[in-house]
């Protein structure tokens, strides 16, 4: 195995050789800091894992160089989660002198090469879409990234923040809550997407669900793969009429979890009598739908705080550190009339 030093004296004229590019393409991939076509981009990327070259993870922020802004990458911008999380973290980053821009996680080869044209200081992703190589082609760009963990991201290599908000954790317990109260038919709603990114089993909800219900030993039933929140309603309603009637339904977050119990509520069935319903992230909406939504509730203050934390231990270099920064938090499960 080679050693750091000798990782060091691959220099990026050897990468442009093997790429059979110029060094300043090379320089524009590795910084991050120009638009690189994708076949040139691939070359370089390519010659940079064949000749083992990283770059060091602090290089823009030795360079002094700073734009005091922030960009969150979020697949739900629609949604009250993201906007209260933004809230938290904004009122953190001002008294930084920083600020946050929100964006959608747009699923395209060419996002990330215009997140390079711009100039951010750091990047939060808080997307379970954001494909793994975009977010490792950042990494190894040296620009500092704090991940919301939302899926596994244990292939994931360089220096990077990582905050565990608790979710896997947080399905485990809402099956250990219905299962408590003798439900044994569990059904996952998972989110919808006109895109469809719809989740797999590297998702903390959905691994949370089935894991619990293994250790019972139930099986769990899953539906997804819907584009919008009529389809899902529309198979919900097809599931029961067929004879499958759960006892409990776990929504992947609460506007899925209140469409699963409107379609048990349209076919007679009584909640919490018949069917017991389990969103996640406690929005407002949980206080306001008849029954009112049981749901789970995260830590957006504690996720705030320590996106903040992290992200100026990256930029500034505060911490020595070699490796991840890692944190794990925890949910609470938040109980009402559904259930």
């Amino acid at each position: 195995m080679e050693s750091k030093k000798d990782l060091r004296t691959i220099t990026r004229k050897d990468i442009a050789i093997e790429a059979g590019v110029t060094e300043t393409i090379v320089s524009y991939v590795i910084n991050g800091n120009r638009y690189v076509k994708e076949e040139k981009r691939r070359k370089v990327e390519e010659a940079i894992t064949r000749l083992n070259y990283r770059p060091n993870s602090m290089a823009r922020a030795l360079k002094g160089k700073k734009s005091n802004h922030i960009l969150f990458i979020a697949d739900d911008i629609k949604g009250e989660y993201f906007g209260k999380l933004i809230s938290e973290i904004d009122g953190l980053a001002y008294k930084e002198d920083y600020f946050i821009t929100l964006c959608a996680d747009h699923q395209d080869e060419d996002f990330v090469n215009r997140i390079y044209s711009k100039f951010f200081d750091g990047i939060v992703i808080g997307s379970a879409s954001f494909p793994l190589h975009n977010i490792q082609r950042l990494i190894d760009a040296g620009i500092p990234i704090v991940l919301l963990e939302i899926r596994d991201y244990s292939s994931i290599q360089g220096v990077y923040g990582l905050i565990n908000t608790g979710l896997y954790d947080g399905s485990r317990r809402v099956v250990r809550t219905l299962y408590e109260r003798g439900r044994r038919k569990l059904l996952f709603l998972d989110r919808v997407s006109t895109s469809g990114n719809w989740s797999s089993m590297d998702d903390w909800r959905l691994k949370g669900f089935t894991d619990q219900c293994n250790v019972y030993r139930l099986e769990p039933v899953v539906v997804s793969g819907c584009r919008t929140e009529d389809e899902l309603s529309a198979k919900v309603i097809d599931l029961l009429a067929s004879g499958y009637v759960p006892d409990g339904i776990f929504g992947r977050n609460d506007p899925i979890a209140l469409v699963g119990m409107q379609a048990c509520q349209k076919m007679g069935f009584n909640v919490p009598d018949d069917i017991s319903v389990i969103g996640f992230d406690n929005t407002r909406l949980c206080r306001f739908s008849s029954p009112t939504l049981s749901s789970v509730e995260i830590e957006q203050s504690e996720i705030a705080r320590w996106v903040m934390d992290m992200m100026m231990s990256l930029i500034d270099n505060r911490s020595s550190f070699e490796k991840r920064l890692e944190v794990y938090l925890d949910t609470k499960l938040v109980m009402r009339e559904s259930v």
